[in-house]
């Protein structure tokens, strides 16, 4: 699987035309929320919001088209600051650590770069790769360490405050490709869906 996703990484990247396209360098900050799964998660913390990091690197072209590799990395997934949200009541079971990392190859479609050079310019992407999942209780009985393949589809705007310098909004959704077997970890077969809004600094090379 990690090398079908490397084949699919280099794919993408390869595809914007390197005459006519521009490199963009993103750290991103946001939060991931409105989560849903099937895996145990006793705090029901997945549907919490939660403070992510990541970034992008893009091949984009002046046309319509470009590429870029999207990574997101949620710490504490499984884990909320008030586990119960109810005074005097009994607390769930707890979770040492956790967190989600997804790394995402993106086909981009944007608005020509001439109509947007000094303005906003909006994009959708999407593409596949592989959303990793940890998770620690303190008893360990029911460790979780998954790589699943997953997608993600997503789209914002791209601002350029120099000629070098920019800020790009991000919205984006991230799922799982399909249900997998694994176990006792799940009620059922696992999946995982989350929401990210991020906002990054764009260096242009």
């Amino acid at each position: 699987m990690r090398t079908a996703l490397a084949l699919c990484i280099l794919l993408v990247l390869s595809s914007a035309s390197p005459a006519r396209a521009e490199w963009h360098f993103t750290p991103m900050v946001g939060l991931t929320m409105l989560g849903s799964t099937t895996i145990f998660d006793p705090q029901l913390a997945t549907e919490a919001r939660h403070w992510n990091v990541g970034g992008a690197v893009g091949l984009i072209g002046r046309g319509l088209f470009g590429a870029e590799v999207v990574t997101v990395w949620t710490p504490g997934f499984f884990e909320r600051d008030d586990p119960t949200g109810e005074p005097g009541s009994t607390p769930p079971p707890g979770v040492v650590s956790s967190r989600t990392i997804s790394l995402m190859a993106n086909a981009v479609v944007t608005a020509p770069q001439r109509w947007t050079e000094y303005s906003l310019r909006p994009f959708v992407s999407g593409g596949f790769g592989l959303i990793h999942v940890n998770k620690v209780d303190p008893e360990g009985l029911f460790p979780v360490r998954l790589n699943l393949a997953g997608f993600n589809v997503g789209g914002g705007a791209i601002g350029f405050l120099s000629e070098r310098t920019g800020v790009r909004f991000d919205v984006r959704y991230h799922s799982t490709l399909r249900p997998t077997d694994h176990g006792p970890i799940a009620t059922g077969d696992v999946r995982l869906r989350y929401l990210t809004a991020s906002i990054g600094i764009v260096f242009r090379r």
